[in-house]
């Protein structure tokens, strides 16, 4: 973890091979973050999930390549990013493709999301808001 030049923004980064038995270490870095930054147990649960289904909108079961996130968190916020590196010479015209499902999952459990190409990869992005204390 590093704390970014903005004032109170801590950031995370990992890179992982597109497989789907290493998107936990993704589920795992987005829960250790959340908890440090105060969220409440469902709202981890709800950014686990969260980030796996940013996953599965990115990428295929058979994409050859990485997944490359940064985890950022403000006091009440946590911001996702996660953009494709497919290997060279992939073909991937399949890629990407977003069901309409993926993107009412993540209606349902983050208060922001967003698709977008950056430097040629396809990113995606997320944003969960901490719930107010109830204490």
């Amino acid at each position: 973890m590093s704390t970014d030049g903005q004032a109170g923004v801590v950031a995370v980064d990992l890179a992982i091979p597109v497989k789907a038995d290493l998107v936990v270490l993704a589920r795992l870095t987005a829960a250790t973050v959340a908890a440090r930054a105060g969220f409440g147990v469902e709202d981890i649960e709800d950014l686990r999930l969260a980030v796996e289904e940013l996953c599965l909108s990115l990428v295929r079961t058979d994409d050859d390549g990485r997944l490359n996130f940064a985890f950022e968190y403000v006091p009440d916020a946590i911001t996702v990013k996660c953009c494709f590196e497919p290997q060279p010479g992939w073909d991937g015209a399949a890629s990407g493709v977003v069901d309409d499902l993926s993107l009412r999952i993540l209606d349902a459990l983050v208060d922001e999301h967003g698709r977008e190409q950056r430097d040629g990869k396809l990113c995606a992005w997320l944003r969960k808001r901490r719930a107010p204390s109830t204490v």
